[in-house]
């Protein structure tokens, strides 16, 4: 938690800055909330390694309370977050911990024609039991992020903007070490705003990382490269529909063989549509590259579709359902050998919410999910249950 200390400091001292400056409009709203859980496998294991618990399934709570800010002294905007998150379980009480998620962000204006962002987030969170594959263990992730980005409209449709960010991601056990990584990104992007208000970009961005816990070897990559070369793109659709893209080349080199690095198309495609005032649907597809958690491979591509909708019943009453598929290939073999793992995961859920008044709302929900992987020790199939009350004051 020493980490987290410096960037709580920064949000308290928004906090306190608010009662003395804040005017009609501002917003300052703390929060406190409690979610029970039922899961069947909790330790999402396959049937081969059910015998390595002396029960699959357990219940666990989560009591969380934070306070969100919403500023905005004239054309400047500072949104700031902190929030504490309590999770105890009924059986394994060895996987308890405390959680947090903080957040400061100052977007700035300068004049008309210059506009950006200046932030600063950090949480802590359990990781997956289905990215640990059968280890039995309480592993916490530190995830820090820095960035700043100035955007330049230099025509009343054109824009031109730099970024540049520091990213960190830290796990508390020894057996995760290696997976500890950190990346300094920067990127340029120029932008076109239709007169209608759809939105197209043009983007370069490169993100050079490392992972400072690995010992040099032929059989680990501990730094790599990765080079974008972006489209992205919103628009809007007759009011009803809202769609938003990102397509691009991507190009990953590491610091070993030549035949661990990966060039290819990746992006994603969503939408968002308003068939009714009280119906919503949302989609998307994508085809992304990311960091891999196994021994055997340099990276995992990562290919998957999602659908959700969403029914206002009554003022008070909502209606969720969503559901997503997902296969990952874990790529750029590392040279240990063994057959290097393709995986899908299929999910869905459904849930409804009940707000009897303006302050308070009330969840309830189901979740099912399976994995089925060409290795068998890493199938897994569950089911979850959830209610959760949350006031906002």
């Amino acid at each position: 938690m020493r980490r987290a200390l410096p960037l709580a400091g920064l949000v308290l001292a928004a906090w306190s800055a608010v009662p003395a400056l804040a005017k009609e409009g501002d917003t300052l709203r703390p929060f406190v909330s409690y979610a029970r859980y039922y899961d069947s496998n909790l330790y999402r294991l396959a049937k081969s390694e059910y015998a390595l618990v002396p029960q699959l399934s357990d219940q666990y709570g989560v009591l969380s309370a934070g306070l969100n800010v919403d500023w905005q002294p004239g054309r400047q905007r500072v949104v700031a977050s902190a929030a504490k998150n309590l999770v105890r379980f009924s059986r394994y009480s060895n996987l308890d911990y405390d959680g947090s998620d903080y957040k400061l962000q100052w977007d700035w204006r300068l004049g008309n024609r210059w506009s950006g962002q200046i932030g600063a987030t950090e949480s802590v969170v359990q990781s997956s039991f289905s990215d640990l594959v059968g280890l039995l263990i309480n592993n916490q992730v530190t995830r820090e992020n820095k960035f700043v980005q100035a955007d330049w409209q230099f025509h009343p449709r054109w824009h031109a903007g730099l970024g540049a960010a520091a990213a960190t991601s830290s796990n508390s056990t020894v057996q995760q070490a290696t997976l500890d990584y950190e990346d300094t990104s920067v990127s340029a992007t120029l932008g076109y705003t239709t007169p209608k208000g759809s939105k197209l970009r043009g983007q370069l961005r490169q993100v050079d990382g490392k992972y400072p816990n690995r010992l040099p070897g032929l059989f680990v990559d501990r730094a790599y490269t990765l080079t974008e070369y972006n489209l992205l793109g919103d628009w809007s659709v007759g009011g009803k529909l809202i769609t938003r893209a990102k397509i691009g080349y991507v190009q990953r080199e590491n610091d070993t063989l030549s035949q661990r690095d990966f060039s290819g198309l990746a992006g994603r495609v969503s939408a968002d549509y308003f068939p009714t005032g009280k119906t919503m649907l949302t989609w998307a597809v994508y085809r992304e590259i990311a960091n891999s958690d196994d021994i055997n491979a340099s990276y995992q591509l990562n290919s998957g579709t999602s659908l959700g909708a969403a029914w206002l019943i009554t003022s008070k009453v909502t209606l969720r359902a969503n559901g997503r598929f997902e296969n990952r290939s874990f790529q750029g073999n590392t040279g240990f050998g063994g057959v290097q793992r393709d995986e899908d995961t299929l999910s869905g859920s459904i849930s409804l919410s009940y707000a009897p008044v303006r302050m308070a709302t009330i969840d309830v929900g189901l979740q099912s999910g399976r994995r089925d992987s060409n290795m068998a020790v890493n199938d897994y199939t569950f089911q979850s249950a959830f209610v959760s009350v949350r006031a906002d004051f």
